[in-house]
């Protein structure tokens, strides 16, 4: 069970988690609270049946999800990661206000072992919405529209800036962002995003709820103060102090549709050396690396891969592998631009694998470790000292 949380937090919310680890649909059960011989409710519960024996795209053809507004067209279900074959239960059906016509439903995914200690995963929140011809007189729909509507919004170049009760827009940040998604994509040769939406919040956790999951792990590293690149060109900010300065997210949503990456390290190196991570800008992420690279001597890269440095809390293994990524996509670029880095992207996400094949990427001779550690070391004390 831990094995599973752990999985769960560390994919945070990049674009590949959307890929969701699910392997069979899960078990779904309703509270006792719930009267299904009530018409819409009994109707809205096999819908939601239904949709979770199969919840992806293919939903919007079978008719399970909605696609009464662009946002459902184009969007769909943001909370994917919530399928992770744990038990469902449908805890709440209530309508969403006067008369019969939208429902909230509320599903929590959580486990129980033979002491009956409760392990939860998700709370999630889904839309039901009556529409003629559905197979069960109703549809999902997704929370973030109807739980944004109110917030502010300012719009410059292909972002639109979503700002959180008690958020505020900062005009020389909202200038920087939108330049920025321009010039990541003329240095990568791809096409720009037709746009991308960014929802700055008070926390990630108001950031989630928005996205409807009332509860899911937080990853401890983030302190609550991380963000997330979901599907269709969504950025979730939850740390105020960088608001729309979370660059990082924007390189995620950018890239992950037109630069496909099948390692981590490729993905968040990317992120990393061009938008920094944590509020750090890229240099000062190779400082921090150095901090841990003197402080553990006998740290080795392939540790660091491996998210197994002894003794070290998430946030200092999170730290590294950033900084580590930053370090190589840097040194892959300048030794053979963007067709380096494509194929930096394409190697196999293996710990081990990598190993073998940063040598021949980084130009280096052999494939001696004790080599490719002194190089690691070497380049971070090098990159922390240029300004």
């Amino acid at each position: 069970m831990r094995a599973l949380f752990s999985a769960a937090v560390l994919a945070g919310f990049v674009i590949a988690v959307q890929a969701h680890a699910q392997t069979a649909p899960p078990t779904v059960s309703v509270s006792f609270g719930i009267d299904t011989t009530l018409t819409d409710v009994g109707d809205v519960v096999r819908l939601v049946r239904a949709y979770l024996a199969n919840p992806d795209s293919s939903a919007r053809s079978r008719g399970l999800w909605s696609t009464a507004t662009d946002f459902d067209r184009r969007v769909g279900d943001l909370t994917m990661q919530a399928y992770q074959g744990f038990p469902a239960t449908v805890v709440g059906v209530a309508s969403d206000g006067p008369g019969d016509t939208v429902y909230v439903v509320r599903i929590l995914y959580a486990s129980a072992d033979s002491t009956r200690r409760i392990s939860p995963l998700a709370l999630q929140r889904l839309y039901a919405v009556r529409e003629s011809g559905a197979p069960f007189g109703f549809r999902l729909a997704g929370a973030l529209p109807r739980l944004t509507r109110e917030w502010e919004q300012r719009t410059k170049g292909r972002v639109t800036f979503w700002y959180a009760p008690g958020q505020h827009p900062n005009p020389a940040k909202i200038s920087h962002a939108s330049s920025f998604v321009d010039s990541v994509a003329t240095l990568f040769q791809v096409p720009p995003p037709k746009h991308l939406d960014m929802y700055l919040a008070r926390s990630m956790e108001e950031a989630q709820r928005a996205i409807g999951l009332d509860f899911f792990p937080a990853a401890s590293a983030d302190r609550g103060r991380g963000g997330g690149a979901m599907s269709a060109g969504i950025v979730l900010v939850g740390n105020p102090a960088i608001g729309e300065g979370y660059v990082h997210e924007l390189v995620h949503a950018i890239l992950g549709p037109t630069f496909p990456t099948r390692n981590r390290l490729s993905a968040e190196g990317l992120a990393t050396w061009l938008g920094g991570s944590r509020g750090r800008t890229p240099r000062e992420t190779y400082a921090r690396l150095r901090q841990i690279q003197t402080a553990r001597p006998a740290l080795t890269l392939g540790q660091v891969l491996s998210n197994d440095i002894p003794d070290a809390a998430a946030e200092e293994m999170t730290d590294a592998f950033y900084a580590t990524g930053a370090l190589v996509v840097d040194a892959v670029y300048r030794r053979a631009g963007i067709t380096g880095l494509r194929t930096l992207a394409q190697l196999n996400n293996d710990p081990k694998v990598l190993l073998n094949a940063l040598p021949t990427q980084l130009g280096l001779s052999g494939s001696d470790q004790s080599a490719l550690d002194r190089w690691w070391r070497n380049e971070a004390a090098r990159k922390s000292s240029v300004r």
